[in-house]
């Protein structure tokens, strides 16, 4: 063999030992470009999620600050309500309280009146005597018959203890 022909073959062999190694770093390197493609495109999803993700917690907290400010709103209401609702039920006590005390007064008054009438009444019937009983007449005189208190019926007298006893 010859001397070139030898290093024409071991030329070869390393010719095709670069091209081969070429080839592969090549390939190494498609295919971290490929990976790298993919990782960029994950993390690009990623963020896009995170970010509709942030969205979304704003819309929501939005959401619970207005409900919270509703119920708040609604609360408040219902607590005004509720006060007028017992400040209406307490006039309305109120008034019925003082009703029945006016009622009880003029029933009171009402009750003495009738008393002192009642009173003056009797005190009025208490200054009117008995009735005299009359005595029988004395037999053929001309003279008056005579009640047993010694009242004259029917004589004209002026004196104490004459004349009608009627009350009227």
């Amino acid at each position: 063999m010859s001397y070139y022909g030898a290093n024409a073959g071991y030329a070869e062999i390393e010719r095709m030992l670069r091209e081969k190694q070429e080839r592969e770093r090549k390939e190494a390197e498609q295919r971290a470009k490929d990976q790298q493609a993919r990782l960029d495109q994950i993390a690009r999803q990623r963020t896009a999620l995170a970010q509709g993700q942030l969205q979304r917690r704003k819309e929501l907290q939005a959401q619970q600050a207005s409900a919270l400010a509703g119920i708040t709103q609604q609360a408040s209401q219902l607590r005004i309500a509720q006060d007028e609702r017992v400040a209406g039920i307490e006039a309305a006590a109120a008034a019925s309280t003082a009703a029945a005390e006016k009622s009880q007064a003029e029933s009171l008054a009402a009750g003495q009146a009738v008393a002192s009438s009642l009173g003056v009444l009797s005190k009025l019937g208490q200054k009117q005597g008995r009735t005299a009983s009359v005595s029988r007449r004395k037999s053929k005189s001309r003279a008056a018959r005579q009640t047993t208190s010694s009242l004259n019926i029917g004589a004209t007298s002026s004196r104490s203890g004459s004349g009608s006893n009627l009350s009227i």
